[in-house]
């Protein structure tokens, strides 16, 4: 998993990726805000996780197998 995604927990986890995958309408600073205010997320998470939504947009990954688990950094 992504270091800076570490300390969240699985619920918060699968919430990034259901946004990720499935969100088409909010834009990217929405989401960001999404990410701050409703999964207290650091700003740091909340870019992270907004620059892997090109990856996901597209494609289908098995649950945990997504960007957001891979070891790669954001």
């Amino acid at each position: 998993m992504n270091l800076i995604f570490n300390n969240l927990t699985q619920q918060i986890l699968e919430n990034i990726e259901d946004q990720l995958a499935n969100n088409e309408v909010s834009t990217n600073e929405e989401l960001w805000d999404f990410f701050v205010e409703e999964l207290e997320m650091t700003a740091e998470q909340a870019d992270g996780a907004v620059a892997l939504r090109p990856k996901y947009l597209g494609q289908i990954f098995l649950t945990g197998h997504s960007p957001l688990f891979q070891n790669e950094t954001v």
